[in-house]
Parts: structure tokens; C-alpha cells; sequence
């Protein structure tokens, strides 16, 4: 079995790389990819020591960037990269603007609704929070959550699911808490392309996350005739048997190659662990071998 979703505490993960390597081995995993968000930090701290000490498995170098596709935002992951190209081209893309700018911007936007909804929420300025590695998303779930008096002002199952705010509100338009991220973030033809230069493989990932996409594996066709993918993420924790292999079966009619991974956060996602998912997940070791040959 193996991993090729995972984030550590160098993005929105709450393990540290040894504590993620260390768990891998004594799950039994034969191969992982540590995907944090727009950087290579986790190899970057591998250099530094023998990886074998806590993991006989095999590393793949992956990352996971978020693209502008029309007016919303997905996320690719890139597989078999050179992390020292990809840092490169990770500051010409985006230029001046850093993530800790994105952030900010975010959660400006989050607190406009602050009096629309007449939420209680600490002062902007008075939040803990990391820019560098924080979301601006879940910065504001858990504050306003931190407050009781908001459970009457927001929907039900919002209230209940961060995933359901994500989801259902965040990135759907008309809906309250709706926030357009598109415009920070680069469109998917550069993304694919500075993956691709970093001598890597780009893959779509988790298509079933998205709920502003009615038809996915039509949406999925449509990407595939017109950006240069290279595979598609056919095993995810919040998919089903049945959507795994109809995402399986579109990959193979396709010939695209094909990925997945339990997308482990640790306790910002309670519930998936590391390989395993929420249970249904087992990935076949020869996902990676067709990766790595490619």
C-alpha cells in the first residue's frame, strides 16, 4: 500500500516530516509523497538526515499547487519533481505577491461578513496565526466557531463540517462566506507547465471535492482535452467505491496515469489517517512504479 497525498506542518498538516515518515513505517507503506502546498520545505529538511532511520519505503517528490481554472480555483499535484527547479519557478510565477499576502487578503474578505451576518469574532489584528503556513479559510472557520453565539447565525451544517463550509459556502458562488480566490493564483496551463519544466508529472486531484462541478468526469474530459495532464488522483478519502472506479475506468479509457493518497493532514482532519483514508482506501503499490518510469 502506499501514500501520495500528504501534508506536513511545512503547510497545513499538524505532523512534522519525521513524525509523518515514522507512522508510514509502521503502517507497513511501501512508497509516500509529501505534497505540502506551493513548496518543496519537507525534502529541503530531508537532506539533513537519513531518511532510512525512519522509513525503508520508498519518496516520491510531490507538491500540490492551486490553479486558476475560469473563474475558480483546483488543485494539481506535481510528482517526480526537482524541487530546486520548482522553487525557481515558484517565485517567477507568482512574481511579488507571497502566500502570506494571499492569506491576509483572504481573510480580510472572510471578516467582511463579520457584520452581515452580525458574527462575534475577535479583532483582525488580534489573531495568532501563521501566514506561511496557515490558511486564511480555517483561520476563520475556528474563530468563528470559537464563539457559541454564532452557531444561530451561520447554517446548520456548516456549522458542523469545515468541509461542508469549504465546499458548500467558501467556494460556491451566491452563497454566504463565498470568497473568489481565482484571481491569486496562477491559471492551470502555468501551473502545468512549471511542473512539467521542474521535470515533473501534473495530476488533477480530488475532483469529487469540488461541489460547484455538477458532471465531474465530463468536467474531467474537458480539462484533459485541453490542458497537458498527465494523470488524474483516482483514490481520495472523501471518495467512494464507486466513484474511485469510475474515476479508475476514465483514466484507463483515457491512458492517463493514475495517483492517490489519503490527503493526511493529521488533527486538521479528523478522522483520514495516513494511508488508510477513512478506511476504504488501499492504493496498489504499482501506482507509484508507473509514476517513477514514466
Amino acid at each position: 500500500m502506499i501514500d501520495l497525498h500528504i501534508h506536513t506542518t511545512y503547510s497545513d498538516g499538524t505532523d512534522s516530516v519525521k513524525e509523518v515518515l515514522t507512522k508510514a513505517e509502521k503502517l507497513g507503506l511501501k512508497a509516500i509523497a509529501i505534497t505540502d502546498h506551493e513548496n518543496c520545505d519537507a525534502y529541503k529538511e530531508m537532506n539533513d538526515f537519513d531518511t532510512t532511520e525512519y522509513f525503508s519505503g520508498k519518496i516520491l517528490h510531490g507538491i500540490e499547487l492551486k490553479a486558476r481554472y475560469t473563474d475558480r480555483v483546483i488543485d494539481i499535484l506535481g510528482y517526480n519533481i526537482d524541487c530546486d527547479k520548482m522553487e525557481k519557478y515558484l517565485k517567477e510565477c507568482y512574481g511579488k505577491v507571497t502566500r502570506d499576502q494571499i492569506q491576509e487578503k483572504q481573510l480580510k474578505k472572510f471578516y467582511e461578513y463579520k457584520e452581515e451576518c452580525g458574527l462575534i469574532l475577535d479583532d483582525i489584528e488580534n489573531l495568532k496565526w501563521n501566514k506561511h503556513t496557515d490558511w486564511a479559510s480555517i483561520v476563520f472557520y475556528d474563530e468563528l466557531k470559537k464563539h457559541d453565539e454564532n452557531k444561530d447565525k451561520v447554517p446548520e451544517d456548516m456549522w458542523n463540517s469545515f468541509s461542508v463550509f469549504k465546499r458548500n459556502y467558501y467556494h460556491c458562488k451566491n452563497k454566504i462566506f463565498y470568497v473568489d480566490n481565482s484571481v491569486d493564483y496562477p491559471p492551470l496551463e502555468k501551473i502545468i507547465d512549471i511542473i512539467h519544466k521542474a521535470g515533473g508529472l501534473a495530476f488533477i486531484a480530488h475532483i469529487y471535492e469540488y461541489a460547484w462541478i455538477g458532471d465531474k468526469i465530463a468536467e474531467l474530459k474537458k480539462i484533459i482535452d485541453n490542458y497537458d495532464v498527465d494523470g488524474i488522483e483516482c483514490y481520495h478519502s472523501i471518495f467512494n467505491l464507486e466513484q474511485i472506479d469510475l474515476v479508475k475506468e476514465f483514466c484507463q479509457s483515457q491512458k492517463l496515469l493514475m495517483s492517490g493518497g489519503s490527503d493526511y493532514h493529521g488533527l486538521h482532519k479528523p478522522g483520514i489517517e495516513l494511508g488508510s483514508g477513512k478506511g476504504q482506501l488501499s492504493i496498489p503499490d504499482d501506482i507509484f512504479k508507473k509514476i517513477v518510469e514514466k
